[in-house]
């Protein structure tokens, strides 16, 4: 009987340590996840300062249509990062939504074509959306 009471205090023992643990890597993983946001949001608003506010403006100016259309999710990411790093090739294959904004921006010239990577644009978006 006095192993069974002692046995069943060791397995007491135990799964409240397991929970302690468990709690205790929650902890870890939610400080670690807020310093990625952290450095993702710090990297995308160093990109977007040195490459897109000379013509967007900052990202809470009014008439900033790059940081509205990322804000209410307009398009998805894959459209952001084709039209940032190839907007010429999605209007010469005659993207609607690439035509759309050419034609709201009165035929302007400009056509983007930056050489960031996938990760780059999406570090942009993500401040934008913050």
């Amino acid at each position: 009987m006095t192993a069974r009471i002692f046995s069943f205090i060791i397995l007491v023992f135990f799964i409240s340590c397991k929970k302690k643990e468990a709690e205790g890597n929650k902890f870890f993983e939610e400080i670690a996840m807020q310093r990625k946001e952290m450095l993702l949001e710090n990297i995308g608003k160093k990109y977007y300062e040195n490459n897109c506010v000379s013509c967007h403006a900052g990202k809470d100016a009014k008439d900033n249509f790059l940081a509205s259309a990322v804000r209410d999710k307009k398009y998805g990411n894959r459209f952001f990062i084709d039209y940032i790093t190839k907007q010429d090739s999605l209007l010469k294959h005659g993207n609607k939504n690439a035509l759309a904004i050419k034609e709201w921006s009165n035929n302007n010239s400009y056509s983007h074509s930056f050489k960031f990577n996938d990760s780059e644009v999406k570090a942009i978006l993500y401040y934008l959306n913050k």
